[in-house]
């Protein structure tokens, strides 16, 4: 899960949430980030698509920022603010979907997730030359050493980080759907 990606498929399910939330954020006159979907929805981001791309950045840095920059050369406490941003891509979508809730537009919403989610693919897409090879900053730079990465382990933290995400974040928008429905 490169960077981009990881970055589109948030700010994706941020909108994802909202929608599925549509029950609360009708009622309620709170601000959207105050409420319990927003509230749920950034407990996935912090137990789940944070730690994935934790995973990457600490075991696969230089391929998850797709050989852009030496991670390094990259300060921690950076990388540190990078991943709370997070938190604020996931609440940027949720202030997307509930305007688009609100104002009664959620086919609006869900066009905008999933042009965001075609985004991310797309990002993939697009550097899949880069994302097909595994090594370091050097190694790419200076074509020598590389792996595929059908034959790294990363295809493996790949395909569960997928897993892991998509199963939470199915639990938790049918959590936020049918939880608002029976009031709880």
């Amino acid at each position: 899960m490169p960077l981009p990606t990881l970055l589109c498929v948030t700010f994706a399910s941020g909108i994802a949430a909202a929608l599925a939330s549509r029950v609360e954020l009708r009622v309620s006159p709170r601000p959207p980030l105050l409420t319990r979907a927003f509230a749920a929805q950034l407990l996935f981001t912090a137990l789940v698509t944070v730690p994935a791309g934790v995973y990457f950045y600490v075991f696969h840095g230089d391929w998850f920022l797709l050989y852009t920059v030496d991670v390094a050369r990259i300060p921690s406490a950076a990388a540190l603010v990078g991943f709370l941003a997070l938190g604020g891509v996931t609440g940027l979508g949720f202030v997307v979907g509930a305007s688009a809730v609100r104002s009664q537009r959620e086919i609006v919403g869900g066009a905008v997730a999933g042009a965001a989610v075609l985004a991310g693919v797309g990002a993939a897409f697009v550097a899949k030359e880069r994302l097909g090879l595994v090594g370091t900053f050097a190694q790419f730079q200076g074509a020598f050493g590389l792996r595929s990465f059908t034959e790294d382990i990363i295809l493996h933290g790949t395909f569960l980080a997928w897993t892991v995400f998509l199963a939470g974040q199915v639990f938790t928008l049918l959590r936020l759907g049918f939880g608002a429905r029976r009031g709880t």
